[in-house]
């Protein structure tokens, strides 16, 4: 209830900054209509309210007393082509006295005086409104209110015997096509977030606009914000990563906030899954998008499969937002597939994919799922050439001009470390998958002729010695 007085007390000072606009206090509102089409205002700088400081999210967010609903408005910072800036941020949320609202502005801060249509510019369109989706039977409005600048037309809203905002009539053409801004100038525009019928109000992401980037609200239940189909994990138990305690999509109940939801939780190889991370909290999720990781288990270890590097933005998600990664595996080699994480040689069995995002405290986010393809053979690559002598095997790839270095590869006792052919057969381990295949009956130590990076790689970047188990059998690697 806190967040709530909070945004309550953010709504009050909102709307005390907009000149010359009384307080609604009764629950049904009538229409108010202007004759202009083309409507210019001129409220100076000091009139227009301030923006909430959003942060690197950019959302803001309430959680409605009314109905079992929390909406979060984001892409509510924009610079138009014609270089006027929009803002527009959740104001106030719904109360028994008043629908959400929305409040935006339209800045001109170019040095000369515009006319701007106003048709692709949510929520100053003639008449803004989205649908969830497809759903076209459910449509919800941006309905201008009394404190709207320079509406032609104020709506009716009323409230539901069931506690809902709605608009009371039929839509129509509230704003003007098009609006004259003086350098300098601001418009101001307040906006009842209101559905078309009064239960007529489902969760999913409303896009105001046609954009790349549009405006969008996005509403879940309250009370049961998480998923409610059942995982076919249920019931699983999956070994802890070495750092890492994730909260795993099949623990997910409906109660959950956040979560990160598999489209597919068994495939066959070659098979796309897409991992989809909702954020139905009121605070945005930090970390990094391009922080995932692709883990496989075996026996009750998980093994690091993918990736080698990771670039490091800071990257949140806000509140309402989601992120989909897109993962195509494949048990032989991979195709490059655009916008999307493609990995090959990846044998069957149980996978997790986690994503380093969480809340301030909170866990970071997880999901299983199972491959069923052939075990992953390793085999070299088609340009090594070798030569054996007696326990020896000399292998060597195409001198490319660059520094050359030897990586030496020779059975030992013992080693605690296990590789697995899937991680032999990525190409930061491109000096191993060169070597191992060569191990023949008899064959003690194999010396690879090639470049200075590769021997990087395989000795993990300036070890001296890396030491491990492969297919039974261990083995010792270093520099020459």
């Amino acid at each position: 209830m806190k967040r709530r007085a909070l945004l309550s007390s953010l709504a009050a000072g909102s709307v005390a900054a907009l000149a010359g606009c009384n307080e609604r206090g009764n629950a049904t509102t009538g229409t108010t209509t202007h004759d202009d089409s083309t409507r210019t205002t001129t409220p100076t700088t000091s009139d227009a309210p301030t923006p909430p400081d959003t942060g690197l999210a950019d959302a803001t967010t309430a959680v409605f007393e009314t109905r079992d609903r929390t909406i979060s408005l984001l892409g509510g910072r924009r610079r138009l082509p014609s270089g006027l800036v929009m803002r527009a941020w959740l104001s106030a949320t719904a109360t028994a006295d008043h629908p959400a609202r929305v409040t935006a502005t339209l800045t001109n801060d170019t040095e000369y005086e515009t006319t701007l249509r106003l048709d692709e510019v949510p929520p100053f369109d003639t008449t803004p409104h989205a649908s969830p989706g497809r759903d076209y039977d459910h449509t919800l409005y941006l309905a201008p209110t009394e404190r709207h600048g320079f509406a032609t037309t104020v709506p009716a809203v009323a409230r539901a015997e069931s506690g809902g905002w709605y608009l009371d009539g039929p839509p129509d053409r509230w704003q003007p096509e098009a609006v004259e801004l003086a350098p300098g100038e601001t418009l101001v525009g307040e906006f009842a977030v209101v559905p078309e019928r009064p239960d007529s109000f489902p969760p999913g992401r409303y896009a105001f606009g046609y954009t790349d980037d549009p405006l969008t609200l996005s509403a879940w239940q309250s009370s049961q914000p998480g998923p409610t189909e059942e995982s076919a994990f249920e019931d699983a138990t999956p070994p802890a990563f070495a750092e890492q305690s994730p909260a795993w999509y099949h623990d997910a109940t409906p109660e959950t906030q956040a979560f990160l939801r598999p489209s597919a939780e068994r495939v066959d190889a070659p098979a796309a899954v897409e991992f989809t991370l909702h954020n139905h909290r009121t605070e945005p999720l930090s970390g990094n998008v391009y922080d995932w990781t692709l883990y496989k288990q075996v026996e009750d270890d998980w093994y690091h499969i993918a990736p080698w590097a990771i670039p490091v933005p800071l990257t949140p998600l806000a509140p309402g937002d989601t992120h989909t990664w897109t993962f195509h595996a494949f048990s032989g080699p991979s195709v490059e597939c655009e916008n999307a994480v493609a990995l090959g040689h990846l044998g069957g069995g149980r996978y997790a994919f986690h994503v380093n995002m969480s809340s301030e405290s909170g866990p970071t986010h997880a999901a299983l799922f199972d491959i069923d393809a052939p075990a992953v053979s390793v085999t070299p690559t088609e340009d090594v050439s070798v030569e054996r002598e007696y326990r020896l095997v000399r292998a060597s790839t195409p001198d490319d001009g660059g520094d050359r270095a030897t990586l030496v590869v020779q059975r030992t006792d013992d080693a605690d470390t296990r590789l697995l052919p899937e991680q032999v057969m990525r190409p930061r381990n491109r000096g191993l998958r060169n070597t191992l295949p060569f191990f023949e009956d008899g064959v003690q130590k194999v010396r690879l002729r090639t470049t200075d990076g590769v021997v990087d790689d395989a000795l993990h970047g300036g070890e001296p010695e890396r030491v491990f188990r492969y297919d039974g059998n261990a083995f010792a690697a270093w520099r020459a």
